[in-house]
């Protein structure tokens, strides 16, 4: 088969396929779709001079799914799928679900290779990491704090793991306070940015974290719940010092810290009690329509992020 499409929720999990596909001394010519199929096609046709074998590899290639392509490209596509130049591999990549109702999908998927990559989750995600690892003396409540620490994100892990074969040698022994000093707290504390940049209403900050972390693929609902959390905390804080509750007497009710309360007053302070009410609902009903599946869960939290620092 030499066209593929690929569906994926890692970088790094394409990757790796990639190097199933394309030969080690091969190289590969890159795309990243912007609205121009024409330019693709045209490079998967064209013939050189020594008529070897190329790979044309095509990112974002979301037209599979959610995306349209213009009258004419999909045409353009449909007549390629019919008739491919027989030395070109052409490979689609998208991040995005894919549409299999659609003709043109329909249309790869039954004539050539579909794969779908999907991240591992819990014990199996802890059970490949722990394979990769073997190669060292690492016990398992290491590994589970670096799958943690990680936010159980395949593309970081394997990032950390690149850095520990920097630092360790084979049979090395790792400790859990070696894992903690080397693997990065900074996913965590941007998670940390990234809410008090929402919370203090800094647009240009949440904004650029928030590109940070879609390009490690992040999944948004976290940053939704996040947020669910500190809006109800506040909310809380509000009605029980409205009650004549003192800040004590609110932290014993709400399990909190000494300082993660006074974080919560000093935030609370800057909103009405109504607007915290407002937000926590649009939240709420916004996680309610992506688990639901009846909205973009990117689009939504953009939407939802742009209307409230209006």
């Amino acid at each position: 088969m030499n066209i593929y499409l690929i569906k994926t929720d890692s970088r790094v999990l394409f990757l790796e396929e990639l190097k199933k596909i394309i030969p080690k001394e091969e190289k590969y010519i890159g795309y990243v779709y912007n609205k121009n199929i024409e330019d693709i096609l045209e490079e998967a046709t064209y013939v050189s001079l020594f008529d070897e074998k190329k790979y044309v590899v095509v990112k974002n290639a979301d037209f599979f799914g959610k995306d349209k392509l213009a009258e004419k490209e999909e045409k353009l596509l449909d007549k390629y799928l019919d008739n491919p130049y027989e030395k070109t591999i052409l490979i689609f990549m998208t991040y995005e679900d894919i549409d299999k109702r659609k003709s043109i999908t329909k249309k790869l998927i039954s004539k050539y290779t579909y794969l779908e990559l999907n991240s591992l989750k819990g014990y199996e995600l802890i059970k490949n990491i722990s394979k990769k690892l073997s190669i060292y003396k690492i016990e398992e409540a290491s590994i589970k704090y670096l799958v943690e620490a990680s936010l159980n994100n395949y593309d970081l892990i394997m990032s950390e793991i690149e850095k520990l074969s920097l630092i360790f040698q084979k049979n090395d022994t790792i400790s859990l306070k070696q894992i903690k000093e080397i693997v990065a707290s900074n996913i965590n504390e941007n998670l940390f940015k990234f809410t008090d940049a929402v919370i203090s209403r800094n647009a240009n900050l949440t904004f650029k974290i928030l590109k940070d972390f879609l390009s490690v693929k992040i999944d948004v609902l976290q940053l939704i719940n996040l947020l669910i959390r500190e809006f109800r905390l506040m909310i809380y804080y509000k009605i029980y010092a409205n009650k004549n509750f003192n800040v004590k007497e609110i932290a014993k009710k709400l399990n909190l810290q000494d300082w993660q309360m006074n974080k919560v007053v000093k935030n609370a302070a800057n909103y009405h009690l109504d607007d915290l009410k407002d937000y926590l609902l649009n939240l709420a009903k916004m996680d309610f329509e992506i688990k639901s599946g009846h909205n973009d869960k990117n689009l939504a939290f953009y939407n939802f992020l742009m209307m409230y620092f209006a």
